[in-house]
């Protein structure tokens, strides 16, 4: 059994505890440093068989002079040990500097060694038992709790004030605001994590930052309220859900083969505050990620705190969410917000659309077709500007329609359309001569400074391209073939396939 599970006891709960009484501090390094056992020896060298955090009580035989007990303290200096407690006689100052420089507490007592270390043992196990009924209060308090917020509220309130999260996907989300660095403490603290499930699952940890004397505590604490916020998550997941169903019923409108057997969505099954807001004017949003399953607990949270009124629909690949945008100038706050809170935040890989603003509920199947449109044409790559991670259906640009097209499917299809060029050493040269060119608009010369080759290398390119079946002439084939060279020849796409 871990130290935490057993109770997490403090120097103070022993040397404040009336059976403990008649003793004198010499040297106190913290009253609240841990206490895992108590152990009483005869001899100084057995200190070197107890455990850290250990309190030592040291019997007349094994404390007879200075330098007797200078050792001591240098034994339980190397052990870890918290406290050092020796028979009462004269000490030099050098003892009790000594024991500051180890950072040993040292205290003397005029009682029976043997009688102290019985009282200390029963006084430990006493603390133990008032420690985990502290837990088990808080725990029974996080049963009353109205989600996640309001339980990391309690969990701080309960260790002074400290700053208490949860983290997912390295994002941090309830108990202070995504993505916020958080102040250098004035004073020396530590992390202390907890996972929210068994082999993560997706649910993230739940982190405390705690001054050193309050770690045990820590510990035991969030290990105990792990499963009471854990329910609390998946209760709220499992409300988004529910009050989602009329977008999940939309969602099948593009396709998805997870979501394509959905029946026609009643638009007006939605009730109560999470309904869908589809009585005004609104907006259809759309999330993408090539990992939904590593971020999708975090996805969640986010938006939750984001929009705790509104759910979010999952579909394969990808989330769905439909918000009020009463007035233009609103619309644009949502995407902002959107935008700020999700795609820009750092390390998600995510790309995101939205939707024109509409104004019916015979509009919202348009609304969520256009919303994945454009995140379909998003670029979610590291490097991309927040501008080109997250596009308005609106302001989407003709120079981004080839990116419908998948890598795999593109080189597929030219395959199967091209194979002379396929099995061509020589076709990334050809297929940058043929783009250089279109994107040139036909401008031979511009399209070699482009590609920094000579203009007749070029034409020598072109030839091949032409000798390999590609007709450069045809009007009719001209865009679909550029569309679909471009597709192959993506960089980013090509490196998230190959990574």
């Amino acid at each position: 059994m871990s130290a935490s599970a057993r109770g997490a006891v403090e120097l103070r709960d022993l040397i404040g505890a009336r059976e403990l009484d008649g003793l004198t501090m010499l040297h106190l390094v913290s009253e609240r440093s841990p206490v895992r056992d108590v152990a009483l020896v005869t001899d100084f060298e057995d200190i070197g068989a107890v455990g850290p955090d250990t309190v030592v009580l040291l019997s007349p035989g094994g404390a007879r002079g200075g330098w007797m007990i200078s050792a001591a303290l240098r034994y339980a200096w190397e052990r870890r040990a918290c406290a050092l407690i020796v028979p009462e006689q004269p000490f030099t100052a050098s003892v009790v500097e000594l024991a500051r420089r180890l950072e040993v507490s040292l205290l003397t007592t005029h009682r029976d060694m043997t009688r102290l270390a019985i009282d200390a043992a029963i006084r430990l196990g006493t603390a133990r038992a008032e420690t985990m009924a502290r837990v088990h209060a808080v725990v029974e308090r996080l049963a009353g709790a109205a989600d996640p917020s309001e339980a990391v509220a309690l969990l701080s309130e309960e260790l002074d004030a400290a700053g208490v999260w949860i983290e997912s996907a390295g994002v941090r989300t309830f108990g202070s605001v995504p993505g916020r660095t958080e102040p250098a403490p004035a004073t020396a603290t530590q992390l202390v994590r907890t996972s929210l499930a068994p082999r993560d699952r997706g649910m993230g940890i739940l982190v405390a930052r705690l001054p050193a004397a309050m770690v045990g505590f820590g510990e035991q604490l969030l290990a105990e309220a792990a499963p009471s916020i854990r329910a609390l998550l998946l209760e709220q997941r499992v409300a988004a859900t529910r009050d989602s169903l009329p977008t999940i019923a939309i969602t099948a409108l593009t396709g998805s083969p997870m979501i394509g057997d959905f029946l026609e969505p009643d638009l007006g099954a939605g009730e109560g505050p999470a309904a869908l807001p589809l009585d005004g004017a609104f907006v259809a949003i759309c999330l993408r990620s090539e990992e939904p399953a590593r971020i999708g607990a975090l996805v969640h949270q986010l938006w939750y705190l984001a929009f705790r009124d509104h759910p979010l629909t999952r579909f394969d690949g990808g989330w769905f969410g439909i918000l009020p945008a009463p007035d233009p100038e609103s619309l644009e706050a949502q995407i902002d917000r959107v935008r700020t809170g999700f795609v820009r935040a750092a390390g998600l890989p995510l790309s995101g659309g939205a939707s024109r603003r509409h104004h019916s509920r015979a509009e919202a199947r348009d609304a969520v077709r256009e919303a994945w449109l454009a995140a379909r044409l998003a670029d979610p790559g590291p490097d991309a500007a927040a501008s080109e991670a997250f596009l308005e259906f609106d302001r989407i640009t003709a120079s981004v329609i080839g990116r419908l097209v998948p890598v795999d499917l593109a080189e597929q299809l030219v395959a199967a359309l091209f194979p002379r060029l396929s099995a061509d050493p020589a076709a990334p040269q050809v297929i940058d001569a043929l783009l250089a060119r279109a994107e040139a608009r036909g401008s031979l010369t511009v399209a070699a400074d482009r590609l920094g080759v000579h203009r007749n290398t070029l034409k020598a390119r072109l030839r091949r391209a032409e000798e390999l079946g590609l007709a450069l002439t045809d009007p009719a084939e001209v865009l679909p073939v550029h569309l679909l060279l471009s597709a192959v020849h993506r960089p980013e796409e090509r490196s998230r396939t190959v990574d």
